[in-house]
């Protein structure tokens, strides 16, 4: 299976959207920090009286946290989270997250492939780990109970005059049609039934890997499941 880049008016598209949800998650943050800051104030000052609002008030606050919460998802999908970058070893970070997850991989053969090579780069390492759990989740989800192949490699990639790390994780699940996968980083796009909570995963995945200096590539068709590549920068490249 080959990986195919999006064409560019899809390019164009995205990247406004991500524009337009750092701008809106700024705003909104601001909001909800000034609400929350001052409900929390006021929740302390009518505490004692008669008729105790203060039940209220933790419901106002509670919902303005909802908020936050949101603001903070746009802001990961926008490429503008707080981030605790480091030199870290992906290989290292792929096999210490995978061994935490095989416990819940039952009924999943799981196939780790590890290029015999360090590949250093400066990330977040908790983002990472937190990237790869949820892509392992998401293919976990498009395979057959029992009869899921789960497929994690590392290889050196050259990408323009610098050289990445390419991190693919594919399944032999579901596969995409061609609109779900040009949508398939959209926030709160999903394809669950109506009800299920609205996906922020793989939007959330795609803003930490543009924040890192990398591309996140989808490749799925049909018969052959869906692969997901991260590629992200060496940091000695």
């Amino acid at each position: 299976m080959d990986f195919s880049h999006r064409n560019i008016d899809e390019s164009e598209k995205m990247t406004a959207l991500v524009q337009l949800a750092g701008t809106v998650a700024h705003e909104l943050n601001n909001i909800f920090a000034a609400v929350t800051g001052n409900l929390s104030l006021l929740d302390q000052e009518i505490a004692e009286a008669s008729n105790d609002p203060s039940a209220t008030v933790k419901d106002i606050v509670r919902a303005a946290q909802r908020g936050i919460d949101l603001s903070s998802k746009l802001q990961a999908f926008a490429g503008r989270q707080r981030l605790d970058r480091r030199s870290i070893e992906v290989n290292a970070v792929v096999s210490s997250t995978m061994a935490k997850l095989r416990l819940t991989l039952v009924g999943v053969t799981v196939k780790t492939v590890l290029a015999d090579e360090q590949f250093v780069i400066f990330a977040d390492e908790q983002k990472l780990s937190d990237t790869i759990v949820e892509l392992v989740k998401n293919a976990c989800a498009a395979m057959a109970p029992g009869r899921g192949c789960l497929t994690i490699k590392t290889a050196r990639q050259q990408r323009g005059n610098r050289h990445h790390v390419l991190l693919s994780i594919a399944d032999n699940g579901c596969d995409m049609t061609p609109e779900v996968a040009a949508r398939a980083e959209e926030p709160l796009f999903t394809t669950s039934p109506h009800g299920v909570k609205a996906g922020w995963g793989l939007s959330n995945c795609a803003g930490f890997i543009r924040q890192s200096g990398g591309v996140m590539i989808l490749a799925s068709e049909p018969g052959t499941g869906t692969r997901i590549g991260i590629s992200l920068p060496l940091e000695s490249a």
